[in-house]
């Protein structure tokens, strides 16, 4: 899979910079760093890489590879950049899937990628888990792409899969 065609967003060369909010350096990725990583995780699924209890051994170093490969002088590394981003995304849709099945009626709605529900429904998701209030008028543009890497239908164990 070639990553290096990917459009740039603005960002001269398209690669994320390094900051130090209160003495830590964190590292702030791009859109197209965020773009090529799910497109190389993605590939991982397709390519049946991943398991019930995730990737298989070796997956860091490939997606490190496709990141090279699409940013030469890349200085994302597979720990801790790469291993904090998945798991920051895996905490966010495990979040808004949890927040679907925890009342009824609440949805996903794929245009404006935020959930829909109404006020008591909301009043009624953080009765149930207070630490979910940031995620109300929040945008999930990746969501899509994270029933593909990280969900799992709980009935037969298998890969989500979109019904068209």
């Amino acid at each position: 899979m070639d990553f290096s065609s990917q459009q740039s967003n603005g960002f001269g060369n398209g690669l994320g910079s390094t900051r130090k909010p209160s003495g830590n350096t964190r590292r702030i990725w791009t859109t197209r760093e965020e773009n090529v990583l799910l497109a190389a995780l993605k590939d991982l699924v397709a390519k049946g890489k991943k398991t019930d209890n995730g990737f298989r051994m070796g997956y860091l170093n490939k997606l490190e590879d496709a990141l090279r490969k699409a940013f030469p002088g890349c200085d994302l590394q597979a720990t801790p950049h790469i291993t904090s981003k998945i798991t920051t995304w895996r905490k966010h849709y495990f979040a808004i899937v949890s927040t679907k099945l925890q009342v009824t009626g609440v949805g996903f709605n794929t245009t404006s990628c935020q959930l829909e529900y109404t006020d008591d429904q909301w009043d009624s998701i953080l009765k149930k888990d207070p630490t979910l209030r940031g995620m109300r008028h929040k945008e999930w543009h990746y969501f899509v792409d994270w029933i593909d890497i990280f969900g799992k239908d709980r009935a037969t164990g298998e890969a989500a899969r979109k019904v068209p």
